[in-house]
């Protein structure tokens, strides 16, 4: 599965900084907190974005498209490994005994389906761009309400430092997408100013 290997690329080097990591944080959370669960999560969150950019990226020829798709590619799979950096300090396993996301509603998450993603792949480009676009700004929105639950429920500063950095980042990219798609005469779904939180279960 592509998600896995690029979950897997992205731990790669984690552990050189897995030290300054662990001394930014005295007391690590357990492995049943918040903030890991939160940190297993988006890590497979930001691995399907990267999937689906990379996918764009070997066939767009549309120049805004492709630099979102690259900065995307590039930002979450940084972030990928960060976040493997993170539990590897605290002693814990990049992978929980549970796959993640396990018992939210991965469609409210954002998560592209199989037949989403292989659309990406086979549609025809300019059709395959607009839908890129489309998926990419729910999962964008997905992602920050994970961000927000985050807020909420875990303790780590770096967590939840993180967690901001999402909300903030991800919702700018919402914007750039909603003008892409206005640009190719696409009118953005109606969403909410500010997403909501996403629980477990």
């Amino acid at each position: 599965m592509r998600g896995a290997a690029l979950l897997g690329a992205a731990a790669l080097g984690s552990a050189a900084t897995a030290a300054t990591f662990l001394l930014a944080t005295p007391r690590p959370p357990a492995q049943a907190s918040a903030d890991v669960r939160f940190l297993r999560d988006m890590r497979a969150h930001h691995a399907q974005a990267v999937e689906m950019s990379v996918t764009l990226l070997k066939r767009a020829v549309d120049a805004d498209v492709r630099l979102l798709a690259q900065d995307i590619t590039l930002t979450q799979q940084a972030q990928i490994g960060q976040m493997s950096g993170w539990l590897t300090a605290w002693g814990h396993p990049v992978a929980g005994a549970q796959p993640p996301m396990q018992g939210m509603n991965r469609a409210a998450m954002g998560m592209a389906s199989d037949r989403d993603l292989q659309g990406l792949d086979a549609r025809p480009i300019r059709e395959a761009t607009r839908q890129y676009l489309l998926l990419m700004r729910a999962h964008h929105l997905g992602g920050v309400a994970m961000a927000n639950t985050a807020l909420k429920t875990a303790r780590s500063p770096l967590v939840l430092t993180f967690a901001r950095t999402v909300v903030t980042s991800q919702m700018a990219e919402v914007r750039a997408i909603d003008a892409l798609l206005l640009a190719r005469h696409v009118t953005p779904p109606a969403a909410p100013a500010r997403p909501a939180d996403m629980d477990h279960g």
